[in-house]
């Protein structure tokens, strides 16, 4: 064998290991496309929801003033549950305000005693008239005096009348069926019919609630226009979220708009009522409402993470015949749950990759995947 061959023998290999590998690291730097999730756009029907914060408060909210001042001796309820119409709820002592009915009551019998007299009187005097044995002077001055006896008696009644009204005061009874709240007086405390210590409580029917929120009036120009939260019809589809995120299971109707905007606030208060036949609803709540503003006819929604936002501008990244990922700017809507309607930018066809994560450039040759919410993001 030529020992002149073996040198080149070992060269030709070494090339060989060395092409073998650069391919090898050509192969590594291509790697295949991306996966790329993606939804098809379509037009639909989109109803456009809108939120407001809100409070709420009974059907009726009645506050329960005292009308008389006094002791306050006794209290009838446990707070927080259900009265009945006409319920004995608190007693103010009633001894000054009897004392004076018995006095009045005296004032009329006396003026009774003294009525019957009169008209006594007046009932011999008269035929004496008739056969002038007594002069017409004393015939007048009898008849002054029944009328006058007449008029003390029917006073003093009216003392009476007001007088058992106060007594009555100090028994103080539910006006409606309703939840009876906190007491802000207790047993011995002084009630005067002046001031905050007149208010003792409040009583609120809860079979339905009432619900208001407002709005700006900007927002007023455009549901009008709309004709949507401050139109005339009834069936409105309003919705109640509570502050634990949950859902008021009945569905609310508009009540009223109000006839002004409020000119320091800029604002427009609307009331809604919602039914309440479980009671799981109280006055003074704070929650949301959540109101139909309009059903976008032939709309465009697309997922929000699809979506990017950068100084104001709006992009997506759409998916080309030759699945390559172009940026398409569009112009977006409202937010719809975990959607965005885009009113300009999009037509129907269109793929929109939800890229989310994945860093993917525009220009980038991707392998589409539909996309499914309840799929699991593509590594």
């Amino acid at each position: 064998m030529d020992t002149t061959s073996k040198p080149n023998f070992f060269w030709s290999l070494i090339v060989f290991l060395s092409l073998f590998s650069a391919c090898k690291k050509e192969e590594k730097q291509a790697p295949p496309p991306i996966p790329a999730p993606f939804i098809t756009v379509v037009a639909k029907d989109v109803p456009i929801y809108k939120e407001f914060a809100a409070q709420t408060f009974g059907d009726l909210d009645i506050v329960l003033t005292a009308r008389v001042d006094g002791i306050l001796t006794g209290i009838h309820f446990k707070e927080g549950e259900r009265v009945r119409k006409g319920q004995l709820l608190y007693t103010i002592d009633p001894l000054e305000y009897e004392t004076k009915v018995e006095q009045v009551k005296g004032q009329v019998a006396t003026s009774q005693s003294n009525l019957a007299n009169a008209e006594e009187e007046l009932k011999r005097i008269r035929p004496l008239a008739d056969m002038n044995a007594v002069s017409k002077r004393e015939l007048d001055a009898a008849v002054a005096k029944a009328k006058a006896a007449r008029s003390n008696y029917e006073s003093a009644q009216a003392s009476l009348r007001n007088q058992q009204l106060e007594r009555s005061y100090c028994n103080i009874l539910s006006p409606i069926d309703g939840v009876i709240g906190i007491s802000n007086a207790r047993v011995g405390d002084y009630i005067s019919r002046m001031g905050n210590s007149s208010k003792l409580n409040t009583v609120s029917r809860l079979d339905k609630v009432r619900v208001r929120f407002t709005i700006s009036e900007a927002e007023y120009l455009e549901y009008r226009k709309k004709k949507s939260l401050t139109s005339d019809s009834a069936s409105n589809d309003i919705e109640l979220l509570l502050s634990d995120g949950s859902v008021h299971p009945y569905k609310g109707v508009l009540n009223f708009a109000d006839a002004k905007i409020d000119p320091t606030t800029g604002t427009m208060t609307i009331e809604t009522t919602f039914p309440n036949p479980d009671n799981n609803l109280r006055s003074g709540q704070f929650s949301k409402v959540r109101a139909l503003i309009q059903n976008q006819k032939g709309a465009i929604a697309i997922p929000q993470k699809a979506v990017t936002e950068l100084q104001g501008i709006y992009q997506v990244l759409i998916i080309d015949n030759e699945n390559k990922i172009q940026v398409r700017i569009v112009e977006v809507g409202a937010k719809v749950g975990q959607d965005w309607v885009i009113n300009k930018g999009l037509n129907v066809g269109d793929k929109v990759a939800i890229v989310g994560s994945l860093f993917i450039q525009p220009g980038s040759v991707v392998t589409p995947v539909p996309y499914s919410p309840e799929a699991k993001k593509v590594q």
